[in-house]
């Protein structure tokens, strides 16, 4: 099978990955959510992932699990590569790792700095994007409860960012922040939903756990300094024609039989955020 060869890595970079990692702080409970999405509104399709709200004193990491085990899968590959092959890394489709990776690439930080939620996020690069906790203005449903996972719940509703919104939360786990970006309530939040059924979050197990909430600086530590707007509108116009904006990276040029350029051909992909507004 043809290989291609990347490049020469020292295997000094291997020790630097071990300090790539900042402990930003110690979770006291991880809650695991299935996160239920239509990803084209005219086929109707339908996608899901699991997602670690991980809960710490100070702060909170909100991320896909699916993404967590393929990131950390490339880098136990890539090292074991590059200690079998004496430094030079050889790539083909029997060493890349079989994990189907999410198209949820988002990683939030609550209270990273102090009443502001970091976003990580990837379209072609990774982007780094700061914004308030907001304050949601939640209306509570006083004479509706359920039970969720054992715990009594309760109902609010909301309009956040483009999506009416019904949320159950369990004052019994008095924490207000997550899951996603919602905050403010006061008490877990194990259940949500938009109006249309778009978006769901369901949380199927809470566990006392104590483990590092950690910021991976290998992979973030570079990343270009946004505004949300920014990023939405750079998502917008990725998923509304892909080649044209890959294109604007690109030194390569499409031509045609005379050798004249050709503009990128133009097509689009679904496109259902969950961010409207």
């Amino acid at each position: 099978m043809k290989k291609i060869i990347i490049g020469i890595v020292s295997l000094s970079l291997i020790a630097a990955n071990a300090k790539a990692q900042a402990v930003l702080d110690t979770t006291m409970l991880i809650c695991n959510y299935k996160y239920m999405y239509v990803t084209d509104t005219l086929q109707h399709t339908r996608k899901d992932d699991m997602m670690i709200l991980a809960i710490g004193r100070n702060i909170c990491k909100f991320y896909s699990e699916t993404n967590r085990l393929y990131d950390s899968a490339v880098k136990v590959q890539m090292q074991k590569i590059i200690t079998e092959s004496g430094n030079r890394i050889h790539i083909n489709s029997d060493n890349i790792p079989q994990i189907k990776r999410s198209e949820v690439k988002a990683v939030m930080y609550f209270n990273y700095p102090k009443g502001k939620i970091t976003t990580f996020d990837r379209i072609l690069f990774v982007y780094e994007y700061e914004e308030d906790i907001e304050n949601i203005n939640w209306q509570f449903i006083h004479d509706e409860s359920k039970e969720i996972l054992g715990y009594t719940c309760k109902k609010a509703t909301c309009r956040f960012r483009g999506r009416d919104y019904e949320a159950w939360y369990t004052p019994d786990i008095p924490i207000n922040l997550g899951v996603w970006k919602f905050s403010g309530l006061p008490g877990l939040i194990l259940r949500v939903s938009d109006s249309q059924e778009q978006v769901q979050f369901v949380c199927e197990s809470v566990e006392k756990l104590s483990v590092p909430i950690i910021k991976d600086n290998e992979i973030y530590g570079n990343a270009v300094k946004i505004s949300r707007k920014e990023y939405l509108k750079i998502e917008r116009d990725f998923y509304g024609n892909p080649m044209s904006v890959m294109g604007q990276f690109s030194t390569g040029t499409i031509k045609d039989a005379n050798g004249n350029p050709l503009p990128p051909p133009t097509k689009s992909l679904p496109y259902n955020p969950i961010e409207l507004e």
